[in-house]
């Protein structure tokens, strides 16, 4: 399904007499720069005539926003904020600004979108979309408190924490995780840096920190899985949140095969009576500690590591062993 920008979940318009001429100044995200999430799309009107503004994303136009209301000037001054909804890839973004009808300014961008799943990768010309650095945290200082401390930081009050503001949908997620639920910011990200608010340490390292009794299992096992090995924690788990049990950035078999993609194709496990592999989805697990889970890659496979090859649940090396795990007779 093709998505598009939501002009009405979020929109602010602000205006006030300026010396520089009729332009729209893109703030979020940058010109050219690729992100990794649907996060809003910010810019600043230095246009003191607007009276509507019209925003077109990949050919699909907005209806024309009224923006002559003496309400909305007064209070958002000029700045546009709207919940972004891109779609995979390039999308090409264009501004019209209308007075009276008669449009008087046109202003164009590209952003591309990995996907919240980064299934796609940014060509070259796509620079990394930073928020907070100085020379675009100043435009934000009559609205938003751009130096938290850290106690502010890790306030639970979400109206007392500033990075709620803007940061606070990360919490409509199914799963959830722990600092996130309780706008405990500040036990991953720093107020220091450049730019600001970046992690201090990066993969396991930092998850450690927290999770140091997964640390110390992955450290018993013989062998470990790839990613895990290398300390690359966010190569399955998003660090805030997704609709994926354990935070996974994707369905469990979903995430197994985008890199073991082999396996679609060929008859897994063993051939039953009825010439088909076993099956991996859509059939309740009947192992011990499944808990009503449906059968998945890790039904079978501890997804961190193991004792032996393929990382058998059952920490063995023999594959009839395994099968009696659920199959006893």
């Amino acid at each position: 399904m093709l998505q598009r920008i939501s002009i009405t979940t979020i929109f602010m318009f602000m205006f006030f007499t300026s010396n520089l001429h009729a332009e729209v100044q893109f703030i979020y995200p940058y010109p050219k720069s690729w992100v990794s999430n649907s996060g809003h799309l910010i810019f600043k009107l230095n246009q003191l005539e607007v009276t509507s503004v019209r925003i077109t994303v990949n050919e699909l136009a907005s209806d024309m926003i009224d923006v002559a209301s003496p309400e909305y000037r007064k209070l958002f001054q000029d700045f546009f904020i709207a919940q972004a909804m891109w779609d995979k890839g390039i999308n090409k973004v264009q501004v019209d600004l209308f007075k009276g009808g008669q449009k008087i300014e046109t202003a164009s961008t590209e952003v591309f979108f990995t996907g919240d799943d980064g299934t796609r990768t940014a060509p070259p010309e796509f620079a990394s979309n930073k928020m907070h650095t100085p020379e675009r945290e100043i435009l934000c200082l009559s609205c938003h408190k751009m130096n938290p401390t850290p106690a502010q930081m890790n306030s639970t009050n979400p109206k007392a924490n500033p990075c709620a503001s803007c940061h606070q949908k990360m919490l409509n997620e199914k799963y959830v995780h722990g600092p996130i639920g309780t706008f405990s910011c500040g036990y991953c990200h720093s107020n220091a840096g450049t730019p600001k608010h970046v992690v201090p340490k990066q993969g396991s390292a930092l998850c450690y920190e927290c999770h140091s009794d997964m640390g110390v299992q992955i450290q018993k096992m013989k062998l470990k899985h790839g990613p895990v090995e290398a300390g690359m924690c966010e190569a399955c788990h998003d660090p805030h949140g997704s609709g994926n049990e354990s935070q996974l950035i994707k369905p469990i078999n979903e995430l197994c095969l985008s890199c073991h993609g082999h396996i679609r194709k060929a008859i897994h496990v063993v051939r039953g009576a009825d010439g088909n592999s076993h099956p991996l989805s859509g059939k309740k697990n009947p192992s011990r500690g499944a808990n009503g889970r449906l059968m998945s890659c890790i039904s079978c496979h501890n997804p961190h590591g193991g004792e032996f090859r393929y990382y058998f649940i059952n920490k063995s090396d023999n594959r009839l062993e395994l099968c009696q795990w659920c199959h006893s007779k």
